[in-house]
């Protein structure tokens, strides 16, 4: 008897949750002029066309050859705009750019990158343009990126000697996109530090762990006012774990480097965290370097780069969609 009580609170709990919904969507809101966009269903919009696609990319490429180069979506309650074609994409990136620069922020991102406080995902102002100018200028400088060419040069040489060591056993399969992958990761953790990283591996297991869980589509996103459907949603707790990870992980890092500066070591001064620690010493950036914004300025570098993973897994084709902007 208890158990029958308790199913038909659930129910009664799930059918006032769908009411709701269904109730905040017949509210009559704004018109919007959006552009051409497939069928959606109450509540959960759009996503059933991704039911059969097995990575998200080619679902909306599939819809873009339907729909058009520019088209609408509603993923769960998020009305989302996707551009799939050169032209549209320039007239976002570079016509509008200042209209478009601010990047849509869901919960599990939202954990992931501080709240939108680091470089990748702050929104456009002037803490952003300082940022990016002390990025751009110390970080990203053509001398800077000289002087790493060492470093890349050596990574690619163990690429190519791993390939010629699989090809020399006849018949063994080949993970190029995983050796790609770790080619570059290794190459940027080098070129941050300073040189190979004890705490390399546990630090891009926790990053490529974060990361995936912000590649796909999750409870916690598709319904962000919806506090039981973040509460139900796993991903951002997943993501606030390895978070913690990389942050106890970074601060290891930071101090050996900071002490290293401190005793005279001339080889602390590579890296592009060498950098940031000797212009936080100075003090005579535009704005301040705080611990906490070294650490953004180093963590949006490393996550900003594993993206590529699983791009490099899902694009093998050369005609999936190309922007997505979700508001």
């Amino acid at each position: 008897m208890e158990d029958k009580k308790a199913v038909l609170a659930v129910a009664v709990a799930v059918l006032i949750i769908v009411l709701s919904k269904l109730k905040s969507l017949l509210i009559s809101k704004p018109k919007l002029n959006l552009p051409p966009g497939p069928w959606t269903l109450p509540v959960i919009g759009s996503i059933h066309h991704f039911v059969t696609s097995p990575v998200i990319c080619r679902g909306l490429r599939d819809l873009a050859q339907r729909y058009g180069p520019v088209m609408s979506l509603r993923l769960g309650e998020v009305t989302t705009v996707v551009v799939s074609s050169p032209e549209a994409a320039q007239a976002i990136t570079k016509t509008h750019d200042i209209t478009f620069a601010d990047r849509h922020l869901s919960p599990t991102l939202a954990v992931l990158t501080y709240n939108g406080t680091n470089l990748a995902f702050a929104p456009y102002g002037e803490r952003w343009r300082q940022l990016r100018k002390i990025w751009a200028l110390e970080l990203l400088s053509a001398a800077r990126v000289q002087s790493f060419r060492r470093i890349r040069e050596e990574e690619v040489s163990r690429l190519v000697q791993s390939l010629a060591a699989s090809a020399a056993v006849a018949g063994a399969a080949v993970n190029l996109t995983k050796m790609i992958s770790k080619l570059i990761n290794e190459t940027f953790v080098r070129e941050s530090v300073g040189g190979r990283c004890k705490y390399q591996d546990e630090y891009l297991d926790a990053l490529d762990t974060a990361v995936r869980q912000t590649s796909g589509l999750t409870a916690a996103d598709l319904f962000p006012s919806s506090r039981l459907m973040r509460a139900l949603s796993s991903a951002p707790r997943k993501v606030l774990e390895c978070r913690r990870r990389i942050e106890r992980i970074l601060e290891q890092i930071i101090e050996e480097k900071r002490q290293a500066l401190d005793s005279g070591d001339e080889a602390a001064h590579e890296g592009l965290l060498g950098v940031l620690l000797r212009l936080q010493k100075e003090g005579n950036t535009p704005i301040p370097l705080t611990n906490h914004t070294v650490f953004v300025l180093m963590f949006v570098s490393d996550h900003s780069l594993h993206l590529m993973t699983p791009a490099l897994e899902q694009f093998s084709h050369p005609s999936h969609a190309g922007v997505c902007m979700a508001s």
